[in-house]
């Protein structure tokens, strides 16, 4: 590649980086006014030129986290910046809600328990309680993605869809195999899910990591809704025996704990 194309390269790049900020910029101003602004006041308030900043707010209005109100000619956030707002809250909630939980189930069982909840088809690393005497790593991190089908908190959370919702979400993953062990096919994936469902909860048997088992198990809010899993991974731990059937019981039961703190109530059994 030539210098000149390597330039080139560079000032695009340069150039779409400062649009970014700019956005960020204009978006955060009308995030921290009282009231709607006009366009001279948020170029004002950006340091951008008029034509700038509505191209920028334009856009932005696109996604909608912007919004126009024509009787004034004022500009105001938009409902996405709301979603995202709610959003935080409730993850924060949630890890607040679930640390604790989290903390005496690892201490129980000696055990690396995770928090995920699912973020584009994918499962997201909310929180981590790690035992301090373990000596061998569970390799993730908070905010890192790992695949739905070959983990048990993928297959956790996908039980919180309905049947029509789950075969578009499965029919959208791509099927990679990471051990001898992995998932390659929607209609496998398709029935563990429906036995997760049954049992309450799921399972990974070495197929994301060889060296690695989990169990995992739905969280669910004031609503009902599946939002996020509570996960225990093992290493070298015999699945079919009794530890691990412990594990699976306290895992369970942390779940339901962090399930009724969210405002959960399971519904009472049908009167005889």
């Amino acid at each position: 590649m030539t210098q000149t194309a390597n330039t080139q390269r560079g000032s695009e790049l340069y150039s779409s980086i400062q649009v970014v900020h700019r956005s960020l910029r204009v978006l955060e101003t009308l995030a921290a006014a009282e009231t709607p602004l006009s366009l001279t006041t948020v170029a004002e308030r950006v340091s951008l030129h008029r034509s700038t900043t509505l191209r920028i707010l334009r856009t932005l209005a696109e996604d909608g986290y912007a919004a126009f109100q024509a009787k004034t000619k004022s500009w105001t956030v938009g409902p996405a910046v709301l979603r995202l707002q709610a959003g935080a809250r409730a993850s924060t909630d949630l890890r607040q809600v679930a640390r604790p939980v989290m903390h005496a189930l690892s201490q129980a069982v000696g055990e690396t328990v995770q928090l995920a909840t699912m973020v584009d088809a994918e499962v997201c690393y909310l929180d981590k309680v790690e035992p301090p005497e373990q000596e061998i790593r569970v390799l993730s991190e908070v905010g890192s993605r790992r695949p739905l089908y070959c983990t048990a908190l993928g297959k956790a959370l996908l039980t919180g869809l309905d049947e029509q919702a789950l075969a578009q979400t499965v029919a959208g993953l791509r099927f990679e195999r990471h051990t001898d062990e992995t998932i390659t096919d929607p209609e496998t994936l398709i029935r563990e899910v429906a036995e997760a469902r049954q049992h309450g909860y799921s399972l990974d048997r070495r197929e994301y990591n060889r060296a690695i088992q989990c169990s995992a198990a739905p969280i669910r809010d004031a609503s009902g809704t599946i939002v996020a899993a509570i996960s225990v991974s093992t290493i070298g731990l015999d699945i079919a025996g009794e530890t691990f059937a412990n594990i699976i019981a306290r895992n369970l039961a942390a779940a339901d704990e962090i399930s009724r703190a969210m405002g959960w109530r399971a519904p009472l059994p049908p009167s005889a």
